[in-house]
């Protein structure tokens, strides 16, 4: 009886030791492979990022998904906060969600608008949707950093031609190259800025230009990132957008932007274009010619960034539409025959504004086009100079 009581005991004591063993074993390779993010590691431990995440912090190597992100951010970054009473609606983490509290306050600080870091998003339709549970791949953090830290991206200024010679160096990440708008128009990728391809016009005069705004956004998102040290290719110039982010990248990612910022503040002040009550915009910029096109056609802002005193319109649609355009509150008023020669755009003057706001009337229906009330397909078309639109009619 003795006899097997301590051949129990011994068969214990070994299981124990081969356990502790294989623990320390599994643990030592482990620290080894992520030595290089040990000073981020432990500088966010350090500010409380890990509280109730230990288990995350024994396993370097785990994927993130857009919880644990948003956690992080919110505890490394306490500026990222709205009021209490404040209502927030998150496509996808309803009021009641767990997670709801953190993505109220880091995404509703967004002064642009949630969309910008939602995990599906079309802006075509300018729709979208978050994802709690979705693992994030490298591509997916860039953009919703990109987001919440607006000035890493665009406080990059590259000479005109620099930025696309800088994207050519990117071996993962396509360009695809259209001749016309109505081809880029096609492309599915066209409303998706959590694609990590960036489109390009190509056009004999001025040569190959990022296609939209949605392209820029990548671009500059892209660029900054990789300018600032924050987000970088290896060696061999792969950013590898589609790779999973693990918990020790991410943490080195976080630390860097702490020190980026250097204790000033993250939070973007609302600019000029975010004070804008329309919340669909597009940018017309000095020196090139430009056009957009959407259905259901609906109202919008026509940006104008680089204080144009004037812009040239002329606009095609399935279906007769008339336009009121205000220019510093007052409007004007455009018919579709006015509007639709190509060769012939209407001249408009800006009176120093920044913006025109465009509000489509359906001329069957006397009525201003919404979302819900008309299927037209319409194209603008404008640039800051007399310009024939009839090659982007091509």
């Amino acid at each position: 009886m003795l006899l097997k009581r301590w051949r129990r005991l011994f068969a214990l004591t070994l299981i124990l030791s081969l356990c502790m063993t294989s623990m320390a074993s599994a643990a030592e390779p482990s620290t080894s492979k992520y030595a290089w993010a040990e000073k981020s590691v432990d500088f966010l431990r350090s500010q409380g990022v890990f509280e109730n995440m230990e288990y995350r912090t024994q396993t370097l190597g785990k994927m993130v998904t857009k919880t644990d992100l948003t956690l992080m951010v919110h505890r490394l970054f306490p500026e990222f906060r709205v009021p209490s009473d404040k209502k927030v609606n998150i496509p996808g983490v309803p009021n009641g969600h767990s997670s709801y509290p953190i993505f109220k306050d880091v995404y509703g600080s967004i002064s642009s608008g949630l969309i910008e870091a939602a995990d599906k998003i079309n802006y075509h339709n300018e729709t979208f949707t978050y994802q709690p549970e979705k693992v994030l791949t490298r591509w997916d953090l860039l953009i919703t950093l990109n987001a919440l830290f607006k000035d890493i991206g665009y406080a990059l200024v590259l000479p005109e031609g620099e930025d696309i010679a800088r994207l050519r160096s990117f071996k993962d990440i396509p360009k695809r190259y259209f001749n016309s708008y109505n081809q880029y128009e096609k492309w599915k990728y066209a409303y998706q800025p959590l694609a990590p391809e960036i489109g390009l016009l190509q056009d004999k005069k001025w040569g190959p230009s990022l296609a939209s705004d949605l392209d820029y956004v990548k671009a500059y998102a892209l660029l900054g990132f990789v300018e600032a040290g924050i987000m970088k290719p290896d060696a061999k110039g792969y950013f590898r957008p589609d790779q999973k982010v693990t918990l020790a990248e991410t943490s080195v990612i976080l630390h860097r932007i702490y020190n980026y910022y250097e204790g000033a503040s993250y939070i973007k002040a609302p600019s000029q274009d975010d004070l804008i009550p329309n919340g669909t915009k597009v940018y017309m910029y000095a020196g090139s010619r430009s056009g957009h096109g959407v259905s259901p056609v609906s109202d919008f802002a026509l940006m104008n960034p680089d204080g144009a005193s004037e812009f040239y319109l002329a606009m095609n649609a399935s279906e007769k539409l008339d336009l009121q355009i205000n220019i510093n509150g007052e409007p004007s008023y455009y018919t579709y025959e006015q509007l639709s020669n190509p060769k012939q755009p209407v001249r408009i003057s800006l009176n120093g504004a920044h913006y025109a706001e465009f509000f489509p009337i359906i001329r069957s229906k006397g009525q201003k086009a919404t979302n819900d009330n008309n299927s037209i397909e319409v194209q603008y078309y404008y640039a800051d100079t007399l310009q024939d639109f009839t090659k982007l009619l091509e």
